[in-house]
């Protein structure tokens, strides 16, 4: 299942964000994990290495809808493993690089608490860079595990994170389901959106749960 959600200059489409600011189209992904089926392999849990493949297919229909853009955000835990890097961790970051590199000029990576040891990675491609926030406009993307002074600028009006994997369960009583989501809230004056995290693989228990206030106000 797929959705499109048009807002004034920001839109929701499937489960990632693409932000206008001065002329400039922004596509910002939440936490991937890439490497978690290897992580699983090494602690005894046997599945297939799937994900990543999923993962793509589900980024061509999101860019379908959007065709290029000019940055690519991702909001960190790129990879899922925290003291080393495996083999699958590799080998799926930089063939996710060598994908973005085609649909934008520029991908900005937010280092998140799973990619302690990202860099090696990223100093394999030159279109990427690593840092901790990046602000853009009125725009602040971090990762949200960690705040930071430039945050709090009374230039910046929206904060955009992962790190929360953000979930509702709905219930009949009986059974109980669980659904990614995004957040939309507000503190104090800045706007604050939490994208969906784990994997982008086009499975159907995503649903986009939005309400009716749900605008630039």
């Amino acid at each position: 299942m797929f959705f499109f959600v048009f807002f004034m200059s920001y839109e929701f489409v499937g489960k990632c964000l693409v932000v206008e600011e001065n002329g400039n189209r922004i596509l910002v992904v939440g936490d991937l994990h890439l490497g978690y089926e290897e992580s699983l392999n090494e602690s005894g849990v046997f599945v297939g290495r799937k994900m990543f493949n999923e993962a793509l297919g589900y980024l061509n229909m999101v860019f379908d809808k959007v065709g290029r853009i000019d940055k690519v955000v991702l909001l960190g835990d790129v990879k899922h493993v925290f003291g080393g890097v495996l083999r699958q961790e590799w080998g799926d970051v930089l063939k996710l690089f060598d994908y973005l590199e085609k649909k934008c000029e520029e991908i900005v990576i937010i280092k998140g608490n799973h990619d302690v040891i990202l860099e090696p990675i990223v100093r394999k491609r030159e279109s990427v860079k690593l840092v901790d926030f990046f602000v853009f406009g009125k725009y602040c993307f971090v990762h949200g595990d960690r705040e930071f002074n430039e945050m709090f600028s009374e230039n910046i009006g929206v904060w955009v994170m992962g790190h929360g994997h953000p979930a509702v369960k709905m219930s009949d009583g009986v059974k109980v389901e669980k659904y990614k989501c995004f957040l939309k809230g507000k503190w104090k004056d800045k706007k604050v959106f939490v994208l969906i995290g784990g994997c982008l693989a086009n499975d159907n228990n995503f649903k986009f749960l939005a309400s009716k206030d749900c605008s630039q106000n």
